[in-house]
């Protein structure tokens, strides 16, 4: 017993010492050795381990008004990758994600999506080329994430609705028999939700505005989930259901109806041009964005009286929406609202470019961290 103890002592001190590198840039064995009060040769012990498996690093030397300068630590944050893949219809993106969540590189293919073999060997030949193309080992990867348009079973093996894609029944073993490392499915809301706490804290539900929408809600750090694996799906909620737009589930006046990009762009519009109309005042264009903003904070809102916790508009929307955007829909909240509101609950994502990716290469290297 005394045994155990002991070993499970020396491994916990292992443990902290990296973590506590990993929450700083680079610290001393003194630095180390004063703020987890450990003794000195207990530290150097854990250092050397830590740098015999290439965890960390020697990394230059630390200021110092007197004496010498102390040696510097840091974590190697390219010791250990993971990867992230987004799918849609015509294309996916993938990217390669360090320890610390860093982009290192992204590629997107032209590849129409389709719920068979073929389409996943194709796949997971072109981000095996992509890897050594770019010079990334293979032993690197600590997994690979596919972020989806559909709802995921819990262990993220099978989609169990991809009425987007047609991609209901899809398995994870369709890609993991073309790929030497973990596969696992996600979300694609959930993604987006991980990649912008990933970036900036915060409890909350997160509106993913692109294409089509999607939310996804993080309470303590973690994506909330339930046996089925429809929580979050707010997007479904509806605003008008007897004579409302028809959507893609077959109801009429889902949120998705009405404050999706698709929802807001006419044909042959993209959002890069539409919003340089609105800059331009094009009449016709702004008052299309007044009505969309207006359906827009209705629908958060309502979501809002449903988890009193902050939300997030992230997605692809975010690149283009401007702080007096995000001012006149606070505005029509305050006119909304019965209650006294807690002022900036409605907060504007950061991640502006391959969030799906992004979130879905961070859970793997949130998995590995856990186990040092």
């Amino acid at each position: 017993m005394r045994t155990s103890n002991m070993q499970s002592i020396q491994r916990s001190n292992y443990s902290n010492i990296y973590h506590l590198l990993y929450d700083n840039d680079k610290l001393s064995k003194q630095d180390i050795a004063d703020q987890l009060n450990l003794s000195l040769p207990t530290v150097s012990s854990n250092l050397q381990k830590l740098t015999e498996r290439h965890l960390i690093i020697k990394s230059g030397q630390l200021k110092s008004l007197i004496g010498r300068r102390a040696t510097a630590y840091a974590i190697d944050p390219n010791v250990s990758l993971s990867v992230g893949v987004e799918i849609f219809r015509n294309y996916a993106t993938i990217a390669v994600l360090n320890l610390r969540n860093e982009v290192l590189d992204i590629h997107t293919t032209n590849l129409p999506f389709a719920n068979d073999d073929q389409y996943a060997q194709a796949l997971s030949q072109q981000l095996l080329a992509f890897l050594r193309t770019k010079g990334f080992s293979l032993t690197q990867i600590s997994g690979v994430g596919i972020g989806i348009q559909g709802l995921i079973s819990n262990d993220g093996t099978t989609i169990l609705y991809g009425k987007i894609l047609d991609c209901t029944g899809m398995k994870t073993d369709n890609f993991g028999q073309y790929l030497p490392f973990p596969v696992t499915f996600y979300h694609d809301a959930d993604c987006v939700a991980v990649a912008e706490y990933a970036n900036q804290p915060t409890d909350g539900i997160f509106l993913s505005i692109s294409e089509h929408i999607g939310t996804a809600i993080i309470i303590n750090g973690k994506v909330f989930k339930s046996p089925s694996g429809r929580s979050g799906t707010m997007e479904h909620i509806t605003l008008n259901s007897t004579d409302g737009p028809i959507c893609y589930c077959g109801r009429r006046g889902c949120i998705e109806t009405y404050c999706s990009v698709s929802s807001l762009l006419q044909a042959n519009e993209d959002l890069g041009t539409f919003f340089a109309d609105l800059h331009h005042h094009d009449k016709q264009i702004e008052q299309r964005f007044e009505t969309y903003l207006n359906y827009l904070s209705e629908a958060i809102y309502n979501l809002h009286m449903f988890v009193d916790l902050p939300i997030v508009i992230a997605g692809e929307l975010t690149k283009y929406l401007s702080e007096a955007n995000i001012t006149a829909l606070k505005h029509r909240l305050g006119k909304l609202s019965v209650f006294p509101e807690t002022p900036g609950y409605l907060k504007r994502g950061t991640v502006v470019d391959h969030a799906v990716a992004i979130g879905a290469a961070i859970p793997a290297t949130q998995e590995l961290l856990q186990n040092i």
